[in-house]
């Protein structure tokens, strides 16, 4: 009965010493102060110019008007915006679906493009060349409106 009465004194002597040890133990590292970073900001694209005017637009007229540009685009059930890239890619969200992308060419006259597959578009879409003309305000290619943001 004494050892019993010992070894549980032991115990509570030993997780006594184990908490106070703990209470006094920091929780956190010490840090040297944060310094802050520099600000710095990305340089900015120059603005693209005015879209080209024309019902016969060179293939090098498609390109500039797009690459590296956003817009709204509007056509008969489908709404939505998308940015073409220089490398011949494009990003889009369509309103109600969500977001896709795809490859783009231009073509003398024509805008061609391919959608990658999508949870809507299982098997995505082959690529289509239509003709694409401007207003100077907007490019329509096919049944499609394409308006700068």
């Amino acid at each position: 009965m004494r050892f019993a009465r010992g070894l549980a004194g032991l115990m509570l002597a030993t997780v006594a010493l184990g908490l106070a040890a703990c209470a006094s133990s920091k929780s956190t590292p010490d840090l040297a102060p944060a310094t802050p970073a520099p600000i710095t900001t990305a340089p900015v694209a120059p603005a693209p110019g005015p879209l080209p005017v024309g019902n016969a637009l060179s293939a090098a007229d498609i390109t500039k008007a797009l690459s590296e540009r956003k817009f709204t685009y509007a056509a008969p059930g489908n709404k939505g915006t998308v940015t073409f890239f220089n490398d011949g890619t494009f990003e889009y969200d369509q309103a109600g679906k969500g977001t896709g992308t795809g490859l783009w060419q231009a073509s003398n006259g024509k805008l061609c493009q391919a959608r990658n597959p999508t949870s809507w578009l299982p098997k995505g879409t082959p690529s289509t060349c239509v003709p694409i003309t401007s207003d100077g305000m907007r490019l329509t290619a096919g049944p499609i409106q394409y308006t700068p943001l």
